[in-house]
């Protein structure tokens, strides 16, 4: 009600620039206030102040045309005081001392804003409740800074300004203008000498200085198998030697052309006929029996050996909240099969591992063995995820990957093939689809389409400024990624900014709210789900038109982090106070759990649309089985689902 009555009201500022008035702006204000005293307010106290103020404006001010900004803001202080929340006034006015004086000293607006960083990193220094050891609050200090330079020097004051309001997210803002990338998926490889797998290892640790969320190993059975099947024939050679000079046979029979055999070996667990062509006689035969059962049964200790290694140097190397995710393919090599098994048994004797990920990648025709032993791991409740790569929109020459939040990588406008390996997501920033729905609820939905149009080229511009801020950092920027570990890299040359390269990357648009802004547009249940079909329709080709203006990936995905969907519903509570089914929660919900979406074929359908990504998460009782696990995932199979969270007992 309160945008009609007061729609016509101009605000003149400071600078005696007149503006439209935006209560929007008034709820912020308090709510920044109440969130100083209490560290995050109470929404509905915060709604209340809100309601007063403008009431106040609306008795006193329905016969003028203007308002000042310093009166607004000397209304909010009476009001405050007048409601008894003592703390929170003497906060706010004490702000607004503090901007004031450093009005009068800084006369440009960016030093006068990077002001207010100084006073959050002494707030946040001087908190009673911050727990943080000293390197962890360094690191902190550090985000704000960063932060905060971004939005005073980086970014324009209208995505700044959108982002305060709250109709919009930007993700890893605390990053980018430091050249930081916030997904990546490795492009690796490894020597066939055993003594590289440490630099292998310390490459995929040290992309963590340069990757602020997650760091993507794609089919870690396939890049080892190589290696694997390298150190296989080195075991086999060494064994033989041993065996025929124990024998006193090594120089009566072909050696070097069993070594030329054994050099072409391309997968491990040979059987005693591969010697079969070199066995003349019954102390042979029983060198190459004892030969083939000791090789193939210190092989399976090799690869346990290197899982290990692999994995354990993951978990004691993580910085802050780094998360690797580690893909298992679907080869069905032997060496393949022994690391996926060696994989599983390391899950199984470990307890849930917080910032390692493993998305196994599943067949249709997958072993009914190897998918009950993935539903022992689901139902023990390890940190997996099920990637299904035969699915209508996963599969091309090359297999889309994803990582642990259901973030996606595969289409590339800029390759015929669609691949995963060696790109990343460059940036992502979120719509508040959820604020537009409170706007235009039982209203002309053409005024709905103008705005998301302008909030989306909004975002787009934004994004494209995220991307430059990026791609202009040199290669030696960057002591690990750029160094082949991203696809097309060899073509840098020293000096080179990284921008030609991070096109292949994605430019991802997040919806936060969807659901939410469903139910309040379409009030009839049966026609909800069509209308989420035609927005996400909608949403996919304004990305395709983005992409082909700017020769750059854009996608749509759903952002599952609590941080964002919190942070905006906080602002929306604040402004529109506790709306049944809509922002009488903490955080706003993930599409998933719309009743709209009846059964898991239009599950299937919707998560198509989401071409960045999504996830979706299956929860089955506690006393779930194996049996009941393994007919789920045949199930995903059937329905096309792409990629899938199943959680056992956690409700």
């Amino acid at each position: 009600m309160w945008n009609e009555v007061l729609e016509n009201l101009v605000v003149v500022k400071r600078s005696g620039q007149r503006v439209e008035f935006n209560a929007s702006k008034i709820a912020i204000a308090v709510k920044k206030a109440f969130d100083a005293v209490y560290g995050e307010a109470d929404e509905k106290q915060v709604y209340s102040i809100f309601e007063k103020v403008l009431k106040f404006i609306n008795t006193n001010y329905k016969d003028r045309k203007t308002i000042n900004v310093e009166d607004i803001q000397d209304i909010i202080e009476n009001t405050l005081k007048d409601a008894g929340y003592e703390k929170v006034f003497l906060t706010f006015k004490d702000y607004r001392q503090k901007r004031a004086a450093s009005r009068k000293v800084f006369n440009e607006k960016q030093q006068h804003k990077f002001v207010k960083v100084i006073e959050r990193v002494e707030g946040e220094s001087n908190s009673k409740d911050s727990s943080l050891t000293p390197k962890e609050l360094l690191n902190q200090f550090g985000r704000i800074i960063s932060s905060e330079y971004a939005k005073a020097y980086v970014l324009d004051s209208k995505y700044v300004r959108a982002l305060e309001e709250g109709n919009i997210f930007i993700h890893n803002l605390n990053y980018f203008s430091l050249g930081y990338l916030s997904h990546v998926n490795l492009k690796l490889t490894i020597d066939e000498n055993d003594e590289y797998l440490e630099d292998f290892i310390s490459n995929i640790i040290n992309a963590q200085n340069e990757v602020s969320e997650e760091i993507g190993i794609n089919c870690l059975d396939c890049i080892l198998h190589k290696y694997i099947v390298s150190f296989y024939q080195k075991m086999l050679d060494k064994y033989l030697q041993k065996y025929l000079k124990l024998n006193g046979l090594l120089e009566y029979v072909p050696y070097k052309k069993i070594q030329e055999a054994i050099s072409k070996i391309e997968d491990i667990n040979i059987s005693k006929e591969f010697f079969e062509s070199f066995n003349t006689n019954l102390i042979l035969d029983n060198i190459f029996t004892t030969l083939v059962q000791d090789v193939n049964e210190d092989i399976k200790i090799h690869i346990n050996d290197i899982i290990y290694r692999i994995f354990n140097a993951l978990r004691s190397n993580i910085k802050e909240s780094t998360i690797y995710t580690i893909s298992i393919g679907n080869n069905d090599s032997k060496t393949c099969t022994a690391i996926r098994c060696s994989i599983i048994s390391y899950l199984t004797d470990n307890n849930y591992l917080n910032n390692v990920h493993v998305v196994f990648k599943i067949k249709a025709n997958s072993d009914e063995h190897y998918l009950t032993k993935i539903a022992s791991l689901i139902i023990n409740q390890k940190n997996i995820s099920l990637a299904f790569v035969e699915n209508s929109y996963n599969h091309d020459i090359y297999d889309a990957e994803y990582f642990s939040n259901g973030m996606r990588i595969f289409e590339n406008i800029n390759d015929n093939d669609n691949r995963a390996t060696g790109r990343m997501v460059v940036a992502s920033t979120s719509i508040n689809l959820a604020r537009l729905g409170l706007k235009y609820t039982n209203k002309d939905l053409k005024g709905f389409y103008e705005e998301l149009d302008a909030q989306l080229d909004l975002i787009k511009n934004e994004l494209l400024l995220s991307f430059e801020t990026i791609g202009n950092k040199n290669k030696e920027n960057y002591l690990s990624l750029f160094t082949g570990n991203i696809l097309g890299d060899e073509r840098l040359e020293s000096g080179q900014k990284i921008r030609k390269i991070i096109k292949t990357g994605n430019l991802s648009i997040g919806l936060i709210g969807l659901k939410e802004c469903i139910l309040l547009l379409e009030k009839e249940d049966t026609k909800q789900y069509d209308f989420m079909i035609k927005l996400l329709e909608y949403f996919n080709k304004k990305c395709a038109d983005f992409s082909e203006e700017t020769k750059i990936n854009f996608n749509v995905f759903e952002p599952s982090d609590i941080k964002s969907r919190r942070y905006l519903i906080g602002i929306d509570k604040s402004i529109y106070g506790s709306t049944k089914n809509i922002t009488d929660k903490s955080v706003y919900d993930l599409i998933e759990s719309a009743k709209f979406i009846t059964n898991h074929n239009e599950l299937s359908k919707v998560e198509s649309y989401f071409k960045g990504g999504c996830l979706l998460t299956i929860e089955m009782p506690k006393k779930t089985n194996n049996k009941q696990v393994v007919d789920l995932i045949k199930k995903m199979i059937d329905v096309d689902i792409g990629f899938i969270k199943i959680e056992v007992g956690n409700k």
